[in-house]
C-alpha cells in the first residue's frame, strides 16, 4: 500500500469538494442581466448555486426580482441567507424543503412554485440552476397521474437497477415540470440554465430530468423502459415533451462527476503518489467490485480514482432489507473478496467508496473505507457469516457503522455522483 491513511483520503475528498464549489462555478459562469432576474434553483446544491448567482448579479448591479430555492432537508442554507442579505433581497427569497429520493407533498408544492415563477408575462430573465436530486425535490405530476403513482414508479425503477438516465426519461413523461416544462412555461422570456451534474456521462437534459432543457426523448422510449424496469406500471398514462421552439436556450454544465475524479487524482499526485483515473462507470456494484479486486491483485504502489454511480437491483430479492446504499454495499463486496484474492495478504490494499452528497442511500453514512483485512475483522467481531448476511439483506450501513469503517454522514451541499478510490 502507498501509505495513504483513512484520514488523508477524507481530507483529499473534502478538499476536492471545496475546490469544486458550485456557488463559485455559478458565479464565474453567470453574466450581468439587462432585464430583471428570477432565479429558480432546484437540487442538493441549490442553496450554494443560488448564493453564487445572487452574489454575481449583485456585483453587476442586476435587479433580482425573486429567488426560489428548492433543497432537501438538512442542506445548509446559511451562505444563501447571507448572500440574500448582502444583496438586500431577503424578502424576495423563498426556500422550500422537500423529499429525496422519493417526492412528497412538499415536492408537489415546490414543483408548482417553480412553474409559477417561470410563467410570467413581465419581461424577465430566468436563471435556472439545476443539480442532482432535483427530480424528486420538485414534482408536478401530469394530469391523471397521482403523487402516489410517481412515488411507486420511482421506487420500482430505483430498486430495479435502472440507470438515472433511464429513470429520468420516464419521469419526464409523467410531469408538467420535467422534460423542459420550465422552459415552455417561460414563454418568450430569455432563460439561462447552469447545471451541476450528478450523472455519469450525462447531458444537461439528464440532470434533474431537465426541467429547463429541451427534451428529445419519446413516450415510446419511456414506455419501453417501464416495461423493462417497472412492468406493473407499463400502462400508466404518459405525456409527450417537445423540443421544438424558435428559441435556443442557453445551457452550461458548470461541474461534473468526471471533474471530481480528476481533481482528487491531482490532489493525490501533489502529495507524491502515483495516480491513475479510471473511466467513469455505471456498471453494477458486483461488476465494479470484481474489477477492483482484480486490479488490486496486480496493482503496486498506485492509487486508482473513479467517478461512478453503481446500479444495485434489489426488487427481485425477497429478503428483509436493512440500511444500505451504493457506496456501503460496494465497499462490503470489495471487502468480502479482497483478502481472499489479494495473494497471501502480503500486498496491503485500501478501498474507499464515497457519496459526494454526504448521504449514501438509507445507510446513515456517506460511504465506507475498508482494507484487505475487513472480512477477517468482521468475522472476528460479528461472526463468520455476518458480512455475507449484511450484503444479502442490504444492511451494509449497519455493518460499517458497527465495524468503524463507515464515513460520517452530513449533507455536503454538493452532488457529483460517487467517488471510488483504490489504493494499492
Amino acid at each position: 500500500m502507498t501509505g495513504v491513511s483513512r484520514a488523508e483520503i477524507e481530507r483529499v475528498f473534502a478538499r476536492a469538494l471545496r475546490e469544486l464549489d458550485p456557488g463559485s462555478r455559478v458565479h464565474a459562469a453567470l453574466s450581468e442581466a439587462a432585464l430583471p432576474v428570477r432565479i429558480i434553483a432546484i437540487g442538493k446544491a441549490a442553496p450554494a448555486m443560488a448564493a453564487g448567482a445572487i452574489a454575481k448579479l449583485h456585483e453587476t448591479r442586476s435587479t433580482i426580482d425573486e429567488c426560489l430555492v428548492v433543497a432537501p432537508d438538512g442542506t445548509d442554507a446559511e451562505a444563501l441567507l447571507r448572500a440574500a442579505a448582502r444583496a438586500r433581497i431577503a424578502d424576495r427569497l423563498v426556500v422550500i424543503r422537500a423529499a429525496h429520493p422519493l417526492p412528497d407533498a412538499r415536492s408537489v408544492r415546490a414543483g408548482e412554485a417553480c412553474l409559477a415563477a417561470a410563467a410570467t408575462d413581465v419581461p424577465t430573465r430566468l436563471v435556472v440552476l439545476v443539480s442532482g436530486g432535483a427530480s424528486a425535490l420538485a414534482c408536478a405530476p401530469s394530469n391523471g397521474v397521482t403523487l402516489a403513482t410517481k412515488r411507486a414508479i420511482t421506487r420500482a425503477m430505483l430498486e430495479s437497477g435502472a440507470s438515472v438516465q433511464d429513470i429520468n426519461v420516464v419521469r419526464k413523461h409523467l410531469s408538467r415540470l420535467k422534460g423542459g416544462g420550465l422552459w415552455r412555461a417561460a414563454g418568450t422570456n430569455p432563460m439561462v440554465t447552469l447545471v451541476a451534474s450528478d450523472v455519469i456521462g450525462g447531458t444537461a437534459s439528464d440532470v434533474g430530468s431537465g426541467p429547463s432543457v429541451p427534451d428529445t426523448s419519446t413516450v415510446r422510449a419511456a414506455r419501453g423502459l417501464l416495461r423493462r424496469f417497472a412492468p406493473s406500471f407499463a400502462g400508466v398514462r404518459l405525456v409527450g415533451t417537445s423540443a421544438r421552439s424558435p428559441r435556443t436556450p442557453v445551457t452550461k454544465v458548470v461541474v461534473s462527476p468526471e471533474e471530481l475524479a480528476r481533481v482528487v487524482a491531482r490532489l493525490f499526485a501533489r502529495r507524491g503518489h502515483e495516480v491513475s483515473v479510471l473511466p467513469p462507470s455505471q456498471a453494477t456494484a458486483d461488476e465494479l467490485a470484481a474489477e477492483y479486486v482484480a486490479l488490486a491483485a496486480r496493482a503496486r504502489r498506485r492509487i486508482f480514482v473513479r467517478a461512478a454511480e453503481p446500479s444495485i437491483s434489489v426488487s427481485h430479492r425477497k429478503v428483509a432489507r436493512g440500511r444500505g446504499g451504493r457506496s456501503t454495499h460496494l465497499a462490503a463486496l470489495v471487502g468480502a473478496a479482497l483478502e481472499r484474492d489479494v495473494a497471501g495478504g502480503r500486498h496491503r490494499v485500501r478501498f474507499a467508496a464515497l457519496a459526494s452528497d454526504g448521504v449514501d442511500g438509507t445507510s446513515g453514512t456517506a460511504g465506507a473505507i475498508i482494507d484487505d483485512r475487513f472480512a477477517t475483522h468482521v468475522a472476528a467481531r460479528l461472526g463468520p457469516h455476518a458480512l455475507e448476511r449484511a450484503i444479502a439483506t442490504f444492511d451494509t450501513g449497519t455493518l460499517h457503522a458497527r465495524m468503524g469503517t463507515a464515513v460520517g454522514s452530513a449533507a455536503t451541499g454538493q452532488n457529483l455522483a460517487d467517488l471510488h478510490i483504490l489504493i494499492g
